[in-house]
């Protein structure tokens, strides 16, 4: 279990760095506007966090849901830790992600039993 959830980490962090990747070439080369930055950073975390659930309870072969929640958890904690500069979040915003991150998770790893 603990290998699977790790796995849908590591899954979910690369392919969020490398969505990231993309919207910052595309935001640089195109005249898309700045102001869609946020919409589009939580649609880049939701979606890594549901392809990371989703590989976890493909690789578990049980549990979905809880894999999919362990990995939103650590995703959460991750990308707190490595944001973090000295001052607090709010803490409207770190429940606002800690949500997406769960929610896009427990929706991931119930996709990953159902399309097993």
């Amino acid at each position: 279990m603990l290998v699977a959830v790790l796995m849908g980490l590591l899954y979910a962090t690369l392919l969020g760095m490398g969505m990231s990747v993309i919207l910052g070439l595309g935001l640089y080369f195109t005249p898309l506007s700045e102001g869609l930055l946020p919409l589009l950073a939580s649609i880049i975390v939701a979606l890594a966090v549901f392809c990371g659930g989703l590989q976890a309870a493909r690789s578990a072969a049980s549990r979905g849901l809880v894999q999919g929640l362990a990995v939103g958890l650590l995703f959460f904690a991750v990308t707190v830790a490595v944001d973090w500069n000295g001052t607090l979040m709010s803490l409207d915003a770190a429940g606002q992600k800690l949500g997406l991150c769960l929610l896009a998770g427990a929706t991931g790893g119930i996709a990953g039993i159902a399309t097993r």
